[in-house]
């Protein structure tokens, strides 16, 4: 015999509720923070995003460029459960120093990369100013406008910042001690979403 609990029982869903600042509306887009750190898992060492800041305690809080030549770190986000859409300017600031007179420069640029792991640029790069002093010490603020790009579930964000050394007997550093109370420690990414409405 079948038991009669009316329409009481499995009430209807009631609407989600979200809420945005008026800056938001006003663009139209919602900013999402993203920290840049070394994380430790079982490849070794891997360079992250992630939505707070955390303290790696790897002790290895900065990375090094020594001598002529290009240092390359991809810092990815963990995969999106839900689509979003990249649209505006991401900003990406960070601290970084030259050693031995070094003339020294860093570069970023923003790609998405498919479940399957393969990366797609949504914006140009970006190169800082060179330093030119003997352990000189710069804060960089690199603005990256983005091509409106759809990130479906399961893709990821990549920031990929270059550290670029001119000189033989130099270094370069990128910092990322991201719990560090001086901002120049820190590597943070200001990346725009589009509003859906």
């Amino acid at each position: 015999m079948g038991l009669n609990f009316g329409g009481a029982l499995f009430p209807p869903r009631g609407e989600f509720i979200t809420t945005f600042d008026f800056t938001d509306i006003a663009t139209g887009l919602g900013i999402e923070n993203f920290w840049g750190t070394p994380v430790v898992d079982n490849s070794g060492t891997d360079f992250t995003l992630l939505p707070t800041q955390e303290h790696s305690g790897n002790g290895d809080e900065n990375t090094i460029q020594s001598g002529e030549g290009t240092t390359t770190l991809n810092f990815n986000s963990s995969t999106f459960n839900l689509p979003r859409t990249a649209k505006g300017i991401a900003y990406v600031s960070f601290g970084g120093k030259s050693g031995n007179a070094s003339a020294t420069s860093f570069s970023a640029q923003i790609a998405v990369v498919d479940s399957g792991g393969t990366p797609t640029n949504i914006s140009s790069v970006i190169e800082s100013p060179q330093i030119a002093g003997a352990n000189f010490l710069v804060s960089s603020l690199l603005a990256l406008p983005l091509t409106q790009t759809g990130i479906k579930k399961g893709e990821k964000l990549r920031l990929i910042i270059k550290i670029i050394v001119d000189a033989t007997a130099g270094t370069g550093t990128l910092l990322h001690d991201n719990t560090n109370s001086d901002t120049q420690n820190q590597l943070k990414l200001l990346m725009p979403f589009r509003i859906e409405t």
